[in-house]
């Protein structure tokens, strides 16, 4: 039997990644409509996903789903963060919460909510794939969370995808990594197709061309277990196209430009925890 069975679980953030954790609970089972009560203070969010999902929303407070959940899930931004746990921290019963606030650290949290007793506190960096279900999401806990707490949050965010559980002191190179990850990827993408249209393809087929290579790479990095430069040498043929390429990625120093950004995402990360 599930651990989730016979919880009940409050989403706090109907946007995109709120309603991609409701999908995710109710298509694979985990949770039943009737015990999912999801807030927003965007009353056109908060419609949406009622419509969508067949879910309950309260209009009232945030307060009002704590009153009626087990386990409470913060699926919002960081800079509203505060604000949600200043209302939230008036609600003294026990609840399990789960952030998925990047940067916001269990401490910050815990803290927040001072007035509860030893607040369980769970953070979670999940990433915008588990939108299609194919996300991966990286869990932690906080000081007074137990183990079925953890197994709680694994269960959820195996719902939209994997889960690695990781100690929050790497929680900031989770953020920049795969947290804001697949833009990157999304950004190389881009700048493929725009290459290809300027060359004279039309976009609709180069889009085609650049995102199956996309997918089929990355399900051969993974079916394969390979590393990914021993992937990258098998088509980089010695004097052929791919090696050309590569020899203008290595003098334009794309690896440290890589480096550069990734810790510029970390610095951010710390920043965003305001501690």
């Amino acid at each position: 039997m599930r651990y989730l069975a016979d919880k009940k679980i409050g989403v706090i953030g109907l946007g995109n990644m709120g309603g991609a954790i409701v999908n995710g609970l109710l298509s694979s089972g985990a949770v039943k409509k009737a015990n999912i009560i999801g807030f927003d203070s965007d009353a056109a969010k908060r419609a949406a996903a009622v419509k969508k999902y067949g879910i309950s929303a309260t209009t009232r407070s945030i307060l009002e789903v704590a009153a009626h959940c087990d386990i409470v899930i913060f699926a919002v931004k960081p800079q509203n963060i505060d604000e949600v746990l200043a209302e939230i921290s008036f609600y003294g019963k026990n609840r399990l919460y789960i952030s998925i606030a990047a940067g916001i650290t269990t401490r910050r949290i815990e803290k927040a909510l001072a007035r509860i007793p030893k607040p369980r506190v769970i953070r979670v960096m999940p990433n915008t794939p588990a939108l299609v279900g194919e996300g991966i999401s990286a869990i932690c806990k906080g000081r007074y969370a137990a183990a079925k707490d953890l197994k709680a949050a694994n269960e959820i965010f195996s719902s939209v995808g994997e889960t690695v559980n990781i100690n929050e002191k790497h929680f900031d190179v989770v953020t920049a990594v795969s947290g804001s990850g697949p833009a990157y990827f999304f950004y190389l993408k881009e700048a493929l197709i725009e290459t290809a249209v300027s060359l004279g393809m039309d976009r609709v087929t180069a889009k085609r061309l650049v995102s199956k290579t996309a997918l089929g790479s990355a399900r051969l990095l993974i079916g394969s277990g390979q590393e990914p430069g021993v992937l990258r040498q098998r088509v980089t043929s010695k004097g052929g196209t791919t090696e050309q390429a590569i020899k203008v990625f290595d003098r334009s120093g794309m690896k440290r430009i890589v480096e550069k950004a990734v810790a510029a995402a970390v610095r951010r990360s710390k920043e965003l925890s305001g501690e």
